[in-house]
């Protein structure tokens, strides 16, 4: 098996027109219901549905495909008494079955799955509720204290005790304010167990999902029913999920991979679903890895790279995976090395993003060489090219736009926001405004957002090729801009003009003489989305 004639073959079933995976009936454009694809046809299955880690019990809780879809068809009947066909459904849960419950069931229910991050504050919470005119909000007893009751909207808010990760009720109805009435969640328990799907079509969505706002405002990403489909490729290719696999992904759906690689296509597979609760705690995820006997991960760089730091010993745990997977953002080679040597198998590096799917990845192929930070090579069926500003493809070893092409009829949009629709996804390619060169080999590399692009000399310059901290540019009298790093400190290190001239010293030896930081700020934490991605537009600032 090899890339090129993978490539070639999902090539010419995408231009034949066949559909992708036996178990989905993507055959009747009249009707598809990825809810039922994912869950209902497993709702008679005692085998286990979902498995789930909490880091501060040490405990697994497991639940069958039998018990899940249960939870789920109770969801979808007091749905559809309380609600209409198409609203916004959100969740802003802990990691816990009712979270699972919550997003099946309001999918095969004929409504929206808005996923909604614990971790969001009021303004992000009640941004994402308002924009999209979210008519139901499942959430604790204290997400309700930052939930604006008076959003036009919103109707309900059912709460479940944040003091039981089992689930459980409030007193009193909660700390709401405003006109939504609050459930407790036992009037969703109390609701029948049985369900019949609601037919949706192919095109319908079945989920809103905002992306990051890394500079700006977020913008509402409609997926549709067919949506997951497409992710066959990738699916099969690359994260190489199998039905028998101990499935571990450090994302809950609460974020976009987590909702469509580690919950939908979980099912779409037959694979059960895992995944952890609580803070991310390296010895406590690698004991999970060992626990489980995992043998197919998505572990994020950030987690990776934090575990390494914290010291973590590999030869110490009895670990042995056949797939890692890492996305979001480079991985160094120390860390890939770390990972092969220790965990069984190279992080494979992935990218995509919300508005179009997995589009350059490394692969699960014996014979595939993971080049340390590198993206891969483009998804079999996928189209991309690097364009510059006139739409014109650069050379190889350039750098350009990461662009798309997209068919007519999958080209996306952003929820009730016809002008940025128009921006982005009109015309042969979607612009996807992050940039990168490809080597002589095919291999992409990410250079950059374009904005975020630091001009210097005449010469171009990539924060991700010289940051291990975050840099942006300043501006400069004779060099147009220069490069300026914000670096945290760790230990007891404190700032000072001879550390800041150590680091810019080291860095020069390291990068080339145009781009290491002629200028060092020092911060007790770096500005972040709520993902983790690092807000450069806010250090420009």
């Amino acid at each position: 098996m090899t890339y090129d004639s993978i490539y070639n073959a999902v090539a010419d079933r995408y231009e034949s027109g066949m559909g992708w995976d036996e178990h989905v009936h993507v055959g009747d454009e009249e009707s598809l219901n990825i809810a039922e694809e994912a869950l209902g046809r497993h709702a008679d299955s005692d085998e286990t549905g979902l498995r789930i880690r909490d880091f501060e019990r040490g405990e697994t809780e497991t639940y069958t495909f039998a018990e899940l879809a249960a939870a789920a068809n109770r969801v979808s009947n007091y749905l559809v008494e309380h609600t209409e066909r198409g609203d916004r459904v959100g969740a802003m849960l802990p990691t816990q079955l009712e979270l699972y419950a919550v997003v099946f069931g309001t999918i095969q229910a004929g409504r929206i799955y808005l996923p909604l991050a614990p971790v969001f504050g009021p303004d992000a919470l009640n941004y994402r509720l308002e924009d999209s005119g979210a008519a139901a909000l499942f959430t604790t007893t204290e997400g309700c204290e930052v939930v604006d009751g008076d959003l036009p909207a919103l109707e309900r808010v059912i709460a479940i005790d944040d003091g039981d990760a089992g689930g459980g009720t409030i007193d009193g109805g909660g700390a709401l304010e405003g006109d939504a009435t609050v459930d407790e969640y036992d009037a969703v328990r109390a609701r029948d167990d049985e369900f019949e799907t609601v037919e949706t079509h192919p095109n319908d969505p079945y989920s809103l999902t905002y992306t990051s706002g890394t500079t700006g405002p977020p913008k509402g990403v409609p997926t549709s029913h067919r949506g997951p489909i497409e992710l066959y490729a990738y699916s099969e290719y690359v994260v190489d999920l199998r039905p028998d696999d101990v499935y571990l992904v450090a994302a809950s759906p609460s974020w976009s991979y987590g909702l469509t690689m580690g919950t939908i296509m979980s099912g779409v597979r037959g694979t059960a679903i895992g995944c952890y609760r609580g803070q991310f705690d390296p010895h406590a995820f690698f004991e999970t890895l060992e626990a489980w006997d995992v043998d197919n991960a998505m572990i994020p760089p950030t987690a990776l790279r934090q575990s390494r730091a914290a010291g973590i010993d590999l030869e110490a745990w009895d670990i042995d995976l056949r797939v890692l997977i890492s996305a979001g953002e480079s991985l160094d080679e120390e860390t890939v090395n770390w990972c092969e040597d220790g965990l069984g198998a190279p992080p494979q590096d992935a990218y995509g993003l919300t508005e179009g799917g997995m589009v350059v990845c490394n692969y699960a192929f014996d014979d595939w060489d993971v080049k340390p930070g590198s993206m891969g090579k483009v998804t079999p069926g996928e189209e991309v090219a690097l364009l510059d500003d006139d739409g014109n493809e650069v050379d190889q070893g350039e750098v350009g736009e990461i662009a798309i092409r997209r068919d007519e009829d999958a080209r996306g949009s952003y929820w009730g926001r016809p002008e940025a629709t128009l921006e982005t996804f009109t015309g042969l390619w979607l612009r996807t405004g992050d940039l990168a060169r490809r080597d002589e080999d095919g291999y992409f590399w990410y250079v950059s957002r374009a904005d975020d692009v630091i001009i210097s000399s005449g010469y171009r310059i990539g924060p991700a090729e010289v940051e291990e901290a975050a840099v942006v540019g300043e501006d400069h009298e004779t060099r147009g801009q220069i490069v300026k790093a914000y670096v945290t400190l760790v230990g007891d290190h404190e700032p000072s003009g001879e550390l800041e001239v150590e680091l810019s010293e080291f860095a020069r030896a390291e990068l080339s003489k145009h781009e290491y930081p002629r200028e060092i700020a020092f911060l007790d934490a770096l500005p972040k989305t709520a993902s983790g991605k690092i807000k450069r537009s806010a250090l420009a600032e």
